[in-house]
C-alpha cells in the first residue's frame, strides 16, 4: 500500500470512530478506563493521535507552526497537561483533529516532496511511523468502546476495502 492510500484509508476510518464516539456520552469519553500515567480515557487518546499527527507533520517535518496554536492552546507544561483532556468537549477535540487532518491534507504534496528529498531524517519512515500510530491508538479506543459495553466500529483496512 503506497502513503497515500494509507492516509486516505485513515481518513474515511476516522469518520466512523468520530460517529461512534458522537453517539457516547460524556460520562463514557471521559472515563479514566486504563490505569496509567499516560492516557487514561478516549479523550486523552482523540487528543494524543491528533497532536503528534500536528507536531511531526507541521513541526518536527515542516518547520511550521502548530495547528493547536490556531486553538489557543498553549504546550503542555507537565505530562498531566499533555495526556489528560476529560475536561474538553468531545466536539473540541474533534473539531482540532480535523483542523490538523484538514491541514496535513493541504500539505500532503510538501510533506510528499520532504520524503523524497530531505536525508536529515527518514522523512518516509516518519510518515509511515505516525500512520501506524493512529491505528495503533484508535485499537485502543475501540478496545475501550468495548470496555465501556458499547459496539466500537469495524476500522480494519479489509472492511474498508470491501466498500
Amino acid at each position: 500500500m503506497n502513503t497515500d492510500a494509507f492516509y486516505h484509508y485513515l481518513t474515511r476510518t476516522r469518520r466512523a470512530l468520530w460517529a461512534t464516539l458522537r453517539a457516547m456520552p460524556d460520562e463514557q469519553l471521559s472515563r479514566a478506563v486504563i490505569p496509567t500515567e499516560g492516557a487514561r480515557c478516549i479523550k486523552d487518546l482523540v487528543m494524543h493521535i491528533a497532536v503528534v499527527e500536528d507536531g511531526w507533520f507541521r513541526g518536527d517535518l515542516l518547520g511550521r507552526p502548530l495547528v493547536r496554536e490556531t486553538f489557543g492552546w498553549k504546550p503542555p507544561s507537565s505530562p498531566d497537561e499533555y495526556w489528560h483532556h476529560p475536561e474538553k468537549s468531545l466536539e473540541e477535540l474533534l473539531t482540532y483533529w480535523e483542523a490538523v487532518e484538514q491541514d496535513t491534507l493541504a500539505r500532503w504534496p510538501e510533506l510528499i516532496e520532504q520524503a523524497a528529498t530531505d536525508r536529515r531524517v527518514a522523512v518516509d519512515e516518519v510518515l509511515w511511523h505516525v500512520m501506524q500510530h493512529e491505528v495503533r491508538h484508535t485499537a485502543q479506543i475501540v478496545q475501550m468502546i468495548r470496555l465501556l459495553g458499547d459496539v466500537p466500529p469495524a476500522l480494519d483496512l479489509a472492511f474498508f476495502a470491501a466498500r
